[in-house]
């Protein structure tokens, strides 16, 4: 299966390109091919103004950028997204990929009378995520369960991906065992592929 990774972390020396890259090493060895657009480098665009709006009135095109988002998400089997969590939320550079790229028309559509359906026709979406605080707080706090339900199931799942996985680490700063554990089991499930 073919791969397209989203990576939204703006350092290079972060924890989320290690993973990333271990990632990246597990469908080496599996022989999947890939794909990477490391967001903060490429220097994506988040902002959704313009001729963005065009998927709501058939006024127009997208924007240039979109269409070659939605150009190399058509070329792959899966998505991969690779992020850290802010204030429970992706970063906003990843929010305004997801904004502006899974548009309506390409990604899902609704019908004047209402009828919604699903276009997105990739087989697996896969997110890693990292966090500062405690796993066990995260989970207890449902703080985890509200961002697998919101990306899982009310961005993918809308869009009409069936199998989404969700790994979350907490405590990525102080628990390097754990960091080195994540690593692992990142291209573990990359081998998987």
């Amino acid at each position: 299966m073919r791969w397209y990774i989203l990576l939204a972390h703006p350092n290079p020396d972060s924890f989320n390109h290690a993973v990333c890259r271990a990632f990246v090493r597990g469908l080496d060895d599996a022989k999947s091919p890939w794909d990477i657009n490391d967001l903060y480098a490429s220097g994506f665009n988040p902002i959704m103004a313009g001729d963005d709006f065009n998927q709501f009135s058939s006024q127009g095109p997208l924007p240039s950028d979109v269409l070659a988002e939605q150009a190399r998400v058509r070329l792959a089997d899966c998505l991969a997204l690779i992020y850290p969590v802010w204030w429970n939320e992706a970063p906003a550079i990843l929010k305004g990929w997801l904004d502006r790229v899974l548009s309506k028309g390409w990604a899902y559509d609704v019908t004047a009378g209402g009828e919604f359906s699903a276009l997105l026709k990739l087989k697996k979406v896969i997110i890693f995520n990292t966090a500062d605080n405690p796993t066990e707080l995260l989970e207890e706090t449902g703080l985890n369960s509200a961002a697998r339900q919101t990306k899982d199931a009310g961005t993918f799942g809308f869009c009409g991906v069936d199998t989404v996985e969700h790994y979350i680490l907490g405590n990525v700063d102080t628990d390097e065992a754990a960091r080195l554990a994540f690593l692992q089991k990142v291209r573990d499930i990359g081998r998987a592929q």
